[in-house]
């Protein structure tokens, strides 16, 4: 199975936008060149480039956490959904807009600057016919995940209305598909060249004295560590199984993207389990200890509910370490997890595993997380 996107050409694709809006003037023409949009007529390729525009001015100098400029994130969603299957350019309009109301507000500029980007906003939509300008905003409305919301109440919101705007569907997995591809742009790769399969074999099968050779030095100082990539890999499982749970019907377009977000989260996730294997618990009976564990975990049914029981240290991940109730539990409970490197190193065995059963079982889902919420229960 393919993804629509592979982790080399991801960062092609970064790299040639952030190159172009880089460029002094921005040649806004070759960026909707990298979109890739199908089928647009001459006057709809002038209305996404001058929406492209909006949001180059809108977001300006605006960084991501990892550096690049935060119009990249946007951009780069849209190419996602093209490469997925035909787009129309409402579906265009609503992903390059679908951050709009939580990035673009008003306590970012002064009244005057304000005043001009909202203008701006208006005469884009005012191109666009009245009842696809309604949809449109409506479709932002609706991707915008409100203040003290919840992840999950965010994302069953989303999923009830798709009933009657399937496209928010399709749009919301090509923004988890880029913040998750995203999550390597600051390290390339772990490490170079590795196959973890064959590293998995090599601890499991044969007698290995110690870990492979780290082949890069360790940065210890990287804003995204390896606790805060295993949260992304537990937003993308509560998002996928609730789209399996609540019987959500995805058309061909929006398969590929949640096949595409499977792989790419299981790449993660092994990737998360060679770095700690690499840096942090380099001997092989730990390695092999983790890895035996977590296999007899998943053929337990450990994998296949939240469970709360207390008889494995997986017992409990979500609700320990990813449910919050402000941000700054979140980042308590992270930091506690990144200095518990086997249980980081189980859980990204874990998250591999689950990730595969997404792409591979088509009735797969985490019994627990569902429309009421996420309910752990005994295993």
């Amino acid at each position: 199975m393919q993804p629509i996107i592979d982790t080399n050409d991801f960062f092609s694709l970064s790299s040639y936008l952030n190159y172009q809006l880089s460029g002094s003037p921005i040649n806004w023409r070759a960026v909707l060149t990298l979109i890739r949009p199908q089928d647009l007529s001459s006057e709809d390729e002038e209305l996404i480039i001058e929406t492209i525009v909006y949001l180059g001015d809108a977001y300006g100098k605006e960084k991501r956490l990892l550096g690049p400029f935060a119009v990249l994130h946007p951009i780069r969603t849209a190419a996602l959904l093209t490469r997925s299957g035909p787009t129309s350019t409402l579906e265009l309009l609503t992903t390059l807009l679908h951050d709009k109301d939580e990035d673009i507000t008003k306590n970012k500029f002064s009244d005057d600057e304000w005043i001009k980007l909202e203008s701006r906003y208006q005469t884009i939509i005012r191109k666009v016919d009245s009842l696809a300008n309604w949809l449109l905003n409506e479709r932002i409305h609706f991707l915008t995940r409100k203040r003290n919301q919840s992840y999950h109440e965010y994302l069953i919101s989303l999923i009830n209305l798709s009933k009657v705007t399937p496209e928010i569907v399709r749009a919301k997995l090509a923004d988890r598909l880029d913040n998750t591809l995203d999550l390597r742009m600051d390290l390339y790769q772990d490490i170079p060249g590795a196959d973890p399969y064959q590293v998995i074999f090599k601890i499991l099968f044969t007698d290995v004295i110690r870990g492979q050779d780290a082949k890069i030095p360790h940065h210890a100082d990287r804003k995204i560590n390896g606790a805060r990539r295993l949260y992304q890999l537990f937003k993308n499982s509560v998002f996928l199984s609730l789209l399996r749970s609540e019987g959500v019907a995805l058309g061909d377009a929006a398969q590929r993207l949640f096949d595409s977000l499977a792989i790419s989260s299981i790449n993660e996730a092994l990737n998360t389990m060679l770095h700690v294997f690499d840096y942090h618990m380099r001997d092989a009976e730990k390695q092999k200890a983790v890895l035996m564990d977590v296999m007899d975990y998943c053929n337990r049914g450990g994998l296949r509910s939240i469970n709360i029981s207390g008889s494995h240290r997986l017992d409990g991940l979500f609700k320990k370490y990813f449910i919050y109730d402000d941000k700054k539990q979140l980042k308590l409970r992270l930091q506690k997890l990144y200095g518990d490197k086997e249980l980081m190193a189980e859980a990204a065995v874990a998250f591999a595993a689950i990730f595969t059963n997404f792409l591979n079982d088509p009735g797969y889902t985490i019994d627990g997380i569902s429309g009421k919420g996420i309910s752990p229960k005994k295993l």
